[in-house]
């Protein structure tokens, strides 16, 4: 008298063997992570407008509605220093956003559980192609939104920069 196990029930796939499907970030999960490193990057530029409002200043005419009147305007070297540390405010910024989605999450990725991922692997993307990800959203902007909108009816849920840095977005 051999025991043998029952059969498995109809449908079953062993553990090692079952393919789950990537769960894809949705259109309002990326607004939201992008609202949110947005919020962040004005951060970033608190300096150079704290400098530009309380820096040096002159008293000149302008015209304001058609009417000459006196405005207070930041002297020259208020400004050169106001762009100066906008300047160094945006390469800090995208430095670390960039290192930060190389790795899979930015700050808003974070925030709302989705990550940044290579397309045939499923493993961060690496800084460099964050970088072409990160410029390559100019060019999902150029037509009307267009690029960014595409993942509402993309079967991955890709924009146009996801595509052009063979990447995915996937809830974590």
């Amino acid at each position: 008298m051999s025991s043998t196990p029952p059969p498995p029930p109809p449908g079953y796939v062993p553990y090692q063997s079952a393919q789950m499907a990537p769960q894809y970030a949705g259109f309002g999960s990326r607004l939201g992570a992008y609202i949110l490193d947005a919020l962040i990057a004005g951060l970033f530029s608190i300096p150079a407008v704290a400098v530009l409002l309380a820096g040096p200043s002159h008293i000149d005419t302008c015209t304001i509605n058609d009417e000459l009147q006196l405005c207070d305007v930041p002297d020259n070297s208020t400004i050169a220093i106001a762009v100066a540390l906008g300047v160094a405010a945006l390469a800090v910024y995208l430095t670390l956003y960039c290192r930060m989605v190389g790795k899979g999450q930015s700050w808003g990725h974070r925030a709302v559980s989705i990550r940044v991922a290579d397309a045939t692997t499923g493993q961060p993307i690496g800084t460099g192609r964050a970088v072409g990800r990160y410029f390559g959203r100019v060019l999902s902007a150029i037509p009307c939104y267009l690029g960014f909108l595409w993942s509402l009816w993309d079967e991955r849920k890709q924009t146009w920069h996801d595509k052009l840095t063979n990447s995915v977005v996937l809830k974590s």
